[in-house]
């Protein structure tokens, strides 16, 4: 599976690009994601499930 489709986000920018969590998180169970100057949590639940707080 394609870590990430380049030519969707190429072709039209409104269209999501996919990413793959593995990817994102790397072996972590949290990441910090700035947005607007505020700061979220995205993390893994035991259940491998995603949660994102501020």
């Amino acid at each position: 599976m394609s870590q990430v489709k380049p030519h969707a986000a190429a072709s039209d920018p409104n269209l999501p690009t996919t990413l793959n969590s593995k990817s994102l998180f790397q072996g972590r169970k949290t990441l910090k994601i700035e947005h607007n100057g505020d700061q979220y949590t995205l993390r893994i639940t035991a259940n491998g499930k995603l949660i994102l707080t501020k």
